[in-house]
């Protein structure tokens, strides 16, 4: 698995993941992927699997823990998920996960995706 670690001030570390990366982790039941787009861009096509957070309801003292399982935040190319990753740190999170280049990058690696 190839991912960069990003190191944003002394305290916290944004881990950024390529799509065929998260794929695997996905595959293999080790990640769950959190989609922080609007709600009409992720009903228009999304990830399969990928769950809903919008980042204009994101609340990163009420993000979900889970300590066996890797979160990996993801958007349409890559800002909004960085910009909840710091939302993230800034709220203790030492470690958080993002998939570089969102799902534009996700459809560029030819992966699936599902539209309504």
């Amino acid at each position: 698995m190839s991912s960069q670690v990003l190191r944003i001030e002394d305290a916290a570390e944004l881990v950024e993941h390529s799509p065929s990366d998260v794929q695997a982790q996905l595959q293999a039941g080790t990640a769950i992927l959190v989609d922080v787009r609007e709600v009409s861009e992720y009903e228009n096509e999304r990830i399969p699997g990928a769950f809903l957070m919008p980042l204009s309801f994101f609340d990163a003292d009420r993000f979900p823990y889970l300590p066996d399982t890797r979160v990996i935040l993801m958007c349409a190319v890559g800002k909004r998920s960085a910009a909840a990753a710091k939302q993230l740190m800034k709220a203790g999170v030492r470690e958080t996960h993002h998939m570089t280049g969102g799902l534009t990058a996700w459809k560029e690696t030819g992966l699936e995706t599902e539209e309504d």
